[in-house]
């Protein structure tokens, strides 16, 4: 296995554990949007139920785009975002005590072990095992080349002496003359 397609693997592998992060959760907030809206609003979200609705649209297909190698920057932008709402908003564990405080700040952790993630797949992108790849040619197999002479690695070259400047001989006529 060459390292080209063990690194294309690891990309793929990156791109389906981070939309298994976030399906589950997607799909129990889309069956009961309304009930994630109120605690929303409950928590102090302004206009919760259109927040709420963003916020599951973008968390059922950002995974999907994010697992399919669509868009990847916009598709993990968008998931940061969605992401940084609801953790932000949901789990705020330093407004508790106690085991509620240690429960809450273990989910916030791991969201931002999830961002870190999503980070490192915003800039690495997702790789040639993608639709994005596909639809650009990436990693797609070219004609062969003819094959090349070996160049010889470069050298730093000295820089060519200049001639020195000509000096013409000045006669004694020419300056009698000037004067």
């Amino acid at each position: 296995m060459d390292r080209g397609t063990s690194i294309n693997g690891v990309l793929l592998l990156n791109r389906l554990l981070l939309a298994g992060c976030f399906l589950p959760g997607a799909i129990g907030r889309a069956m009961n949007i309304s009930g994630f809206a109120a605690t929303l609003t409950m928590k102090g979200m302004p206009y919760g139920d259109v927040v709420a609705t963003v916020v599951v649209v973008a968390e059922v297909f950002g995974p999907l785009a994010l697992a399919l190698g669509l868009a990847p920057r916009l598709s993990a932008s968008v998931l940061i975002a969605a992401f940084v709402v609801t953790t932000g908003t949901l789990h705020r564990f330093w407004d508790y005590g106690g085991l509620t405080r240690q429960a809450e700040q273990a989910v916030f952790l791991s969201h931002l072990g999830v961002l870190a993630g999503l980070l490192f797949y915003t800039l690495t992108g997702p790789g040639a095992w993608s639709w994005q790849a596909l639809w650009r040619g990436i990693g797609s197999p070219s004609k062969p080349a003819a094959k090349a002479k070996k160049r010889q690695p470069s050298r730093p070259r000295a820089p060519k002496p200049r001639p020195a400047p000509v000096r013409q001989a000045i006669d004694d006529d020419e300056l009698a003359d000037a004067a």
